[in-house]
Formats: structure tokens, C-alpha cells, sequence
């Protein structure tokens, strides 16, 4: 786990909390913009900027990428480094060309991680509590999570997600800037499950 993408399932997740069935959630008013477009043409793909500090060296990282999300809960992001992650309802993949593993998380695994993705890909930001901090700034909370561990969004003017602050721990965090959002239509599960590279070991995990 020394990589910044190695992050992404922990930063995604904080925490695998979800509301409860006394305070479900109020559509989230961040993503709206970008939940109506994906809805229209099925698929939006971005280019992102990842930015960590590590906490122990205070050295920074920075990793380019591609961001791919569908309905209902499909992610995925490709690092120029050759990671790759992937998000799905049913689990997800994490490809690890430095330790030349593909590890395949279930639904259990990969329930922490759909709650941050939820943000963007559920119209009730998968059980988060929105406040808005600025025209177009907004902090996203998990129920019970203090403030030290919420994500912040900022919007572009147009309305779409351009800055994410994701903290997995309150000594840590993980920067991601959004560019060039386009809009395709969807291509389906099929694009959100790696194949394993000759000489990668699967990995499986519940």
C-alpha cells in the first residue's frame, strides 16, 4: 500500500457507514448537474489530477488519470502509472503493477468504497449528509463521522465535480482535480472488470 492509487478504496470508503432507516438522505444538491447529464447520455468520463501528501515523509505525489463512471454504480480509474481500479454493486478490481497483482474485492469488501462513490452516483449520495460551505463548495459527511473525516467538493460553473478532498484517516488525505468532463454513451459492466495481465496474481478477496 505505497502507492497514492493504493488509497482510492480506503480514501473512497473513510468508512463503510451507511444511513440508517430512521434518517435516509436527502438528494444531494453537488451532484445534481452531473447525475442529470450521466442519466442523458449514459456515461461520463473525465480526466483527474491526484494529489497525497504523505503523512510520513511529508512528500507529495502526483498521479494523472482517467475517471469512468455509469448507472447505476459502475466506477473506474486508470493511473498513469498502470494501476487501474475498478468499482461495481457485486465488488470491484484493483490492478497493482508494482506488485503484479490483480486483487478482486466482493461486495463485501468493496461496500465501504460504494458509499463515497455514492456520492456521485446516487441521487441520495449513497447515505451522506450534504452542507453547503460556499457558492459552489459543499462538505459531504458519513452519519456518526466527525468533521475531520468529510469530503469537500467544489463545482466548476458548470455545475460539475472539479476538486474532491477525500481524508481516509484524520493524519491523511487525497486530492483529486477534475477536468474536461464528456459524456458518451454507457458501454456496460463489461468495462468495469480487469482482465489479468500474463504473470499478475489474482487476488481474491470476500
Amino acid at each position: 500500500m505505497k502507492v497514492p492509487a493504493a488509497l482510492v478504496f480506503a480514501a473512497l470508503a473513510a468508512a463503510g457507514v451507511r444511513a440508517g432507516p430512521d434518517s435516509p438522505p436527502a438528494p444531494l444538491v453537488s451532484t445534481r448537474v452531473l447525475l442529470a447529464k450521466l442519466r442523458g447520455a449514459g456515461r461520463a468520463e473525465a480526466s483527474v489530477r491526484l494529489e497525497r501528501r504523505d503523512p510520513l515523509s511529508g512528500r507529495t505525489t502526483v498521479l494523472r488519470g482517467r475517471l469512468v463512471l455509469e448507472l447505476p454504480h459502475f466506477a473506474r480509474l486508470d493511473l498513469g502509472d498502470g494501476q487501474g481500479l475498478t468499482l461495481r454493486e457485486d465488488g470491484g478490481d484493483w490492478l497493482q503493477p508494482a506488485t503484479r497483482q490483480l486483487i478482486r474485492a466482493g461486495a463485501r469488501s468493496a461496500a465501504g468504497p460504494l458509499v463515497w462513490w455514492g456520492a456521485l452516483l446516487d441521487p441520495g449520495g449513497g447515505g451522506l449528509h450534504e452542507r453547503k460551505t460556499g457558492p459552489r463548495e459543499y462538505v459531504l459527511l458519513l452519519p456518526g463521522a466527525g468533521e475531520a473525516m468529510a469530503q469537500r467538493m467544489e463545482l466548476g460553473t458548470e455545475g460539475l465535480p472539479r476538486r474532491l478532498l477525500v481524508v481516509p484517516s484524520p493524519e491523511d488525505s487525497v486530492e483529486y482535480r477534475i477536468v474536461r468532463w464528456r459524456f458518451t454513451p454507457a458501454r456496460g459492466r463489461s468495462d468495469f472488470v480487469l482482465q489479468t495481465p500474463p504473470g499478475f496474481e489474482v487476488v481474491e478477496l470476500p
